[in-house]
């Protein structure tokens, strides 16, 4: 087994382990506070799918779909968290 499959297994595992505390805490939150964990939970699972796809051999799919997937959560992510700034800035 060759170092960069075994480094996208431990990634794949880690990144996993590690989506399940947004979506725990999404389940628990109101408001945007919640949507704003689902969206960095939704992140972490799609990363975390790319890293698996690396490791089963589908590079392409992982490259050319997965990988903008997960940066077009990230940028959603950062849109909604610039509109909820904005409203609290104008609330304040």
């Amino acid at each position: 087994m060759s170092e960069i499959i075994e480094i996208n297994i431990v990634n794949s595992i880690a990144i996993f382990f590690a989506s399940v505390i947004p979506i725990y805490l999404s389940l628990h939150l109101k408001g945007n506070l919640k949507k704003l964990t689902i969206l960095v939970g939704i992140f972490a699972i799609v990363h975390a799918i790319y890293h698996t796809m690396e490791v089963f051999g589908f590079e392409e799919v992982a490259e050319n779909v997965i990988e903008p997937l997960s940066v077009l959560v990230l940028v959603v992510f950062g849109f909604w968290y610039l509109r909820i700034k904005n409203v609290r800035r104008a609330t304040a």
